[in-house]
């Protein structure tokens, strides 16, 4: 294979590559979200079903994500690319073709695999073959394209959803993802790191593995079972000794996954703590605000999509400026106003019963909410880069975007909990003065594992069912209360993190030129 040796030329490849590939990864979490009331009613799934779906991709992209970062510079950073290529577009058609929740979730676990060989390799080939002094043009480039990914995910979710089937949205993965393997194989150099060496961290792997694996499987089936749960408490000791382990075997290995010794570095720690708080919060919107929409207002998912667009068109225009304030002021004031007006976002969501008037209950929200993302992200992720040595400035980012999805994975799993709490304990409140028969309300509450999908019981009066499906809506919408109240308490713990422990400036005070905006929506 022969490459144009053209610097034009290869920055168009490798921005066609970077985009078309990890622009993939990105547009299947976004759109997925819009369709998973309707992938929860085609499947049966009650609520754990949903977490799983969402959380079984990210615990595998989150513990290989760093391993394929380093396959990637041991073995070719194209080959690796490619293969998270493959591996993903496989997984999608399989996602697309799914017969049962088992086997959605074991493909969306497939996708996790190819996520993590593929999304480091997109800024490895980019920083491998883009010429310094041409790089900040190249990345610019792709992190004005990112937010426009993102944007475009909730709105083509909803549509194909609604139109066509929730299954399209994993098939839109086979085109981008062939086109970018095509490209990539024919035109894309090959490169390594000829000094790469040293044993791969496996053991670390398989620690972090049980020790994540463990616990989210005991916050996400806990609540259904019950804690007393022998197979729950067996997960959350497995969990917890994982974890353990984890840290034992990273203290003392040679070339650890993760340098335990890097948290020695104050502003290093505060700002992961920042962003495990602040995500994990964030998560709480972007995932159950969709079931919100759909499942106790009734909207239908294009228009759960659109109605989520304002936050994300304000932190696509809030980006630059931002950055180049960064720059001038320095990041923690700029993080500290973002965090403390998105709290503000959650208290007004926190705030909304069932609303008939989007435009005056949740269009409000998502403005203030778009607001306060647009001031965090981009100093958030100028912090995480430079909180480090410049030559670390890779690994730096990659521990922080790791422990993203870290916060995302925990945040769906404990406020499911909350949310089914909320929602059971609700059920009977609102239920309470209802002439309803005995069969009928034990029904009824059976159902309560489904949550907003319920249904009220067969063979009601009208006047009845009405009555039992304002009850279902009213429960759901006491668990979103409850939710957001705690997401905003995570972010106001993290502002509180932000100003003990993070420095006023990074180390290396430039805004970032990486495509945070688009990664830091969750």
């Amino acid at each position: 294979m022969s490459a144009p040796r053209s610097p034009g030329w290869i920055e168009t490849v490798v921005l066609i590559v970077a985009v078309f590939g990890n622009g993939m990864v990105y547009l299947d979490q976004s759109a997925l979200n819009v369709a998973l009331p309707v992938i929860q009613r085609d499947l049966q799934a009650d609520v754990s079903g949903l977490q799983w779906i969402i959380d079984i991709y990210i615990l595998v992209a989150v513990v290989l994500l760093l391993v394929g970062g380093v396959l990637g510079d041991r073995y070719g950073r194209v080959r690796v690319f490619n293969l998270g290529l493959l591996i993903f577009v496989a997984a999608s058609l399989g996602a697309g073709v799914s017969i049962s929740l088992e086997m959605l979730i074991a493909m969306r676990a497939l996708q996790g695999l190819g996520g993590a060989l593929l999304l480091p390799g997109g800024y490895a080939i980019v920083n491998a073959l883009v010429a310094p002094d041409r790089r900040g043009r190249v990345l610019g480039l792709w992190g004005s394209l990112s937010p426009l990914i993102t944007l475009s995910g909730p709105l083509l979710g909803g549509w194909l959803t609604d139109h066509v089937t929730w299954r399209a949205i994993f098939f839109l993965n086979l085109p981008l993802g062939l086109v970018a393997y095509w490209v990539a194989a024919r035109y894309v150099p090959e490169s390594r790191d000829e000094q790469a060496g040293g044993p791969l961290d496996w053991p670390g792997v398989a620690a972090l593995v049980v020790g994540l694996g463990g616990l989210l499987f005991a916050l996400i089936e806990g609540p259904l079972h019950g804690l007393s749960d022998p197979l729950v408490l067996a997960a959350l000791g497995l969990g917890l000794a994982g974890l353990a382990a984890f840290i034992v075997v990273e203290r003392r290995s040679s070339n650890p996954m993760l340098p335990l010794g890097l948290f020695r570095e104050r502003t290093f720690t505060g700002i992961n703590l920042v962003t495990l708080l602040h995500y994990a919060g964030l998560s709480g919107v972007f995932f159950f605000l969709t079931l919100n929409l759909q499942q106790a207002q009734r909207f239908s998912a294009f228009q759960a999509g659109l109605a989520q667009i304002p936050s994300v068109v304000l932190l696509m225009l809030l980006s630059t400026p931002v950055g180049r304030l960064t720059d001038r002021i320095g990041a923690v004031p700029l993080m500290a106003a973002g965090i403390l007006i998105s709290v503000v976002g959650y208290v007004m969501f926190a705030g909304l019963g069932l609303a008939d008037n989007y435009w005056t209950s949740f269009l409000p929200g998502q403005i203030v909410f778009g607001v306060g993302l647009g001031l965090m992200v981009v100093p958030l992720t100028a912090v995480a880069i430079g909180a480090l040595e410049s030559r670390l400035s890779g690994l730096a980012s990659g521990v922080n975007t790791a422990i993203t999805r870290v916060g995302q994975m925990v945040a769906v799993a404990v406020f499911g909990a909350v949310l089914f709490n909320a929602y059971q304990a609700g059920l009977q409140t609102h239920t309470a003065g209802l002439a309803l028969p005995e069969a009928a309300r034990a029904e009824l509450l059976a159902q309560a594992r489904n949550i907003g999908a319920a249904r009220p019981p067969a063979g009601l009066s009208p006047e009845l069912t009405a009555a039992v499906d304002q009850a279902i809506r009213l429960s759901f919408v006491d668990g979103f209360r409850q939710m957001m109240w705690i997401a905003a308490g995570l972010s106001l713990a993290a502002v509180a993190v932000l100003l003990v422990l993070v420095r006023q400036r990074p180390a290396r005070p430039a805004a970032p030129e990486t495509p945070a905006a688009g990664e830091g929506v969750p």
